[in-house]
C-alpha cells in the first residue's frame, strides 16, 4: 500500500497543477500556458515536465492539454515516470467569479505510471515523492495554505481519471515486465457543500481517492518487498520465492503419488 500511496500523492499533485493551470487560463490573458505548466511542474517535481500542446477556448471556458509527461529522476532507465495522454477541462463560466471557480469537468485520460526499482533498490516513485516534498515543504500532506496565498476556491462537479496503467520494471527480475490496469476514478461535486474548496482540500480528496483505487492494483504486483534491497538481496528474495513455489509444487506431486500408491495397494 505504501507504493500506492506514493503514486496517489504524485498523481494528485499533477492534478492540482492542472487545476491551477485551468484557473490561470481563465483568469489571465497570457498565452504561454504550456510554458507555465512546464516551468512550475518542473520546479515541483525537480524533473523535466513537458507538454505537447495546449488548446484554449476562452469564450467556451474549455481547454485541453495533450501528452503531459514527467521525467524520471536520475538513476532510472525510462525517460518518463508519468505520462498523461490527454487532459480536458470545461468551466461553468456563468457561475464562476474571481472568488469561486466552477469547473464542470476535468478528464485525465490514459495516465501511465512507469514504476522502477533499480539495482540499488531505489524506487523512482519514492525518489519523485521526496522531490515533491522538498519543493512543497510537505511530508505526504497537502501544502498548507494561508488566506493570502490560497487564491479562489473551487467547485469541481466531475473529476475523472481513466484508462490508466502501471508498467513496472525491477532490476532483479531482468527483462521481465509487469503491468497492471489502474481503476477508473471519479469524484463528484468537490467543494459543492462547503461553497468551494481550497487547492489543499482538493488535493486531499484526490489523494484519498487515488490511493484507495491504486493501492490494491499496485499491491497485486508484489513489488514492495524489493524496495530498499540491493540487487543481490533482491535476487536472494526471488530465489527464495521460486524455491518455495517449487517445493510446494513438489509436495503436491508427492501427495498425489502417495494417494495413487495407496489406491493401487487398496489401502
Amino acid at each position: 500500500m505504501k507504493i500506492g500511496r506514493s503514486i496517489g500523492i504524485i498523481l494528485s499533485v499533477l492534478v492540482v497543477i492542472i487545476i491551477a493551470a485551468v484557473i490561470y487560463i481563465m483568469t489571465s490573458l497570457d498565452s504561454i500556458v504550456a510554458g507555465a505548466i512546464q516551468k512550475y511542474g518542473s520546479q515541483v517535481t525537480q524533473t523535466p515536465v513537458q507538454v505537447s500542446s495546449v488548446n484554449i477556448d476562452l469564450k467556451a471556458g474549455a481547454a485541453s492539454i495533450e501528452q503531459l509527461s514527467v521525467g524520471n529522476p536520475d538513476g532510472f532507465s525510462a525517460p518518463d515516470i508519468f505520462t498523461l495522454g490527454g487532459i480536458s477541462t470545461a468551466l461553468d463560466v456563468a457561475s464562476s467569479s474571481k472568488d469561486l471557480i466552477v469547473i464542470e469537468e476535468i478528464l485525465v485520460n490514459a495516465p501511465v505510471v512507469s514504476y522502477e526499482i533499480n539495482k540499488a533498490g531505489a524506487s523512482n516513485i519514492k525518489e519523485l515523492q521526496k522531490n515533491i516534498e522538498q519543493s512543497t515543504g510537505a511530508a505526504g500532506e497537502a501544502p498548507a495554505e494561508t488566506p493570502e496565498s490560497s487564491g479562489p476556491k473551487m467547485v469541481i462537479r466531475k473529476l475523472v481519471i481513466e484508462g490508466g496503467k502501471i508498467d513496472a520494471k525491477v532490476a532483479a527480475l531482468g527483462d521481465k515486465s509487469l503491468s497492471a490496469d489502474l481503476p477508473r476514478i471519479q469524484l463528484n461535486n468537490i467543494g459543492e457543500k462547503s461553497g468551494g474548496a481550497t487547492g489543499a482540500e482538493v488535493a486531499r480528496q484526490v489523494i484519498d481517492a487515488i490511493i484507495a483505487g491504486v493501492g490494491p492494483a499496485v499491491a497485486n504486483l508484489g513489488l514492495e518487498k524489493y524496495v530498499g534491497k540491493s540487487l543481490d538481496e533482491a535476487k536472494a528474495l526471488l530465489d527464495e520465492k521460486v524455491g518455495s513455489e517449487i517445493g510446494e509444487s513438489l509436495g503436491d506431486k508427492a501427495k498425489e503419488g502417495a494417494e495413487g500408491l495407496k489406491n493401487l495397494l487398496g489401502k
